[in-house]
């Protein structure tokens, strides 16, 4: 017998397993955010983590918390209401405002930039371009501030363009020709979106973002107003052996971020973890742009050969088991962060540490296994990072003591040459040269079946001048590659070593 059940009862019972899904997705990302937050705790309890996170769906804020301090010499604690600096992702924010202006028909993507900076002698770059990172506009620091204004100097945005103006440096390639990802192509954005509305960055800012997503919180470069509801960016201090404000780092005057007073564009902003959800649901119900505005703000970017880049207009972009990913990292020289929005799985998530740590990158990839139901790996802790901290407490002998003891617990710590270089990179442009290749040789000493350790010490001794001992540790570095069976062969590798083999024939004809 054939039963006949109410339309009414069918939408109820309908509405009753949509509602029960989506009870299911909740609880998943519940038990997730719980994972996270253990993560985190016991990371922070091992001094790898200060800063904070955050995980919501298009509902509501999921799992929220903080770990550490704001400021960690005077252990002021963070809160949830903390205004963290989230540097690149800044980008997202200034390219969501140039669709804005797009949108509006104020600005086009095929607007020239000497459209408004017509001294600018970069015919061909376009307002796409400088969203895309294809300008070929050159890299500003090496161009025009370090031999051109001074390491230390106040500077500003506008005295960055006088400068391009008036040196005129080279480009680097025709425009749209390739990807090379600019901070200065952000700024002339910036410069172009006040010019062409005659109003300035921030209003523009308020006006077409922050009020139109309810971010109430959002300040942009806190260090111009007064305020103390920052969590304060810290790097390691060699002279004081700790992570230490950037206020009180000895080489404070000469970090970028520290004397670059008001950069507009591609950093400076500060947001509170619920008014980056704020901002994620503003950009995906389309409170800010049309439909048809995102979906070409979220466009892979394809240069002259035909290649598509992983990059769109200011966002990041992955595609991964069918689902589409946009995103951004950020770092400066007091914090690191990952924003993160899945827009098919419809969550969010931000990971912020206030400090210029190793590891925010690896617990980034920790989280992520989380979130893909994945396996985690248990994050090793920096050798490098505890030498430095002990650098100038300990002797020489005591050091490779230390490194010894750190080599004998591989399942506790790992060596990095990139983390050694940095180091000896800021000995290197305070030119004290002698700490930088002391740096180093604690490097050939931790990982001894490294060439590439003995290579960086080659060039320091090249560099200063120390002919005969760069030859020697050249000559090193070719026989542990010629020794390397899984290597030697290899095309990279052969023109490695004719390149070193050249430099020691140079230095020993002079």
């Amino acid at each position: 017998m054939k039963i006949n059940i109410p339309l009414l009862v069918l939408l109820i019972l309908g509405m009753q397993i949509v509602s029960s899904f989506r009870n299911q997705e909740k609880t998943t990302l519940y038990d997730k955010a719980r994972k996270i937050d253990s993560l985190l705790t016991q990371l922070n309890s091992e001094g790898q983590f200060n800063g904070a996170v955050f995980l919501a769906n298009n509902e509501n804020i999921i799992f929220q918390s903080v770990y550490g301090y704001s400021d960690i010499y005077s252990k002021k604690a963070l809160t949830n209401e903390t205004l963290f600096e989230i540097a690149s992702v800044s980008k997202t924010i200034t390219a969501t405002l140039i669709m804005k202006l797009v949108e509006n028909g104020q600005l086009s993507l095929e607007t020239k930039l000497v459209q408004y900076f017509p001294d600018m002698p970069y015919e061909d770059i376009t307002v796409e371009h400088l969203l895309t990172h294809t300008s070929g506009i050159p890299f500003y620091y090496d161009s025009l501030i370090k031999d051109h204004w001074g390491v230390g100097r106040v500077l500003n945005t506008d005295t960055v363009f006088h400068l391009y103006e008036k040196l005129k440096p080279k480009q680097e390639f025709r425009s749209g020709q390739e990807f090379s990802y600019s901070n200065a192509g952000y700024m002339l954005l910036a410069g172009i979106a006040e010019r062409a509305t005659k109003k300035s960055f921030d209003q523009l800012l308020d006006e077409y973002i922050f009020s139109k997503a309810n971010m109430n919180s959002t300040k942009r470069d806190v260090r111009l107003i007064e305020t103390d509801s920052y969590a304060h960016g810290h790097q390691i201090s060699i002279e004081k052996g700790a992570y230490v404000p950037l206020s009180m780092h000895e080489d404070s005057l000469k970090m970028l971020d520290y004397f670059f007073k008001d950069s507009k564009g591609p950093g400076g902003i500060y947001a509170s973890l619920n008014d980056l959800w704020k901002f994620s649901m503003a950009i995906q119900s389309n409170v800010i742009l049309k439909d048809e505005t995102k979906e070409l703000m979220f466009l892979p970017t394809r240069i002259a050969n035909g290649t598509e880049t992983n990059y769109g207009k200011g966002w990041q972009l992955t595609q991964s088991n069918g689902s589409k990913f946009v995103h951004h990292r950020g770092g400066s020289e007091g914090v690191k962060c990952f924003y993160f929005i899945a827009l098919d799985e419809e969550y969010t998530y931000f990971l912020v540490s206030n400090t210029k740590s190793y590891y925010l990158s690896k617990i980034n990839e920790q989280v992520k296994n989380i979130l893909n139901s994945k396996p985690t790996n248990k994050i090793l802790k920096s050798g490098v990072e505890r030498i430095a901290l002990k650098l100038n407490r300990l002797s020489k002998e005591e050091l490779n003591k230390e490194i010894k003891l750190m080599k004998e617990q591989q399942d506790e710590y790992y060596f990095a040459l990139h983390e050694f270089n940095e180091i000896a990179w800021n000995y290197w442009t305070q030119e004290n040269y002698d700490e930088g290749i002391r740096i180093i040789k604690l490097a050939t000493i931790a990982m001894p079946d490294n060439a590439g350790a003995f290579e960086v010490l080659a060039e320091a001794y090249k560099e200063t001048g120390r002919t005969e001992l760069a030859i020697e540790n050249y000559k090193t570095t070719i026989a542990m590659l010629n020794a390397d069976e899984k290597k030697k062969d290899k095309k990279w590798v052969k023109d490695w070593i004719a390149d070193m083999k050249e430099i020691i024939s140079n230095l020993e004809e002079n």
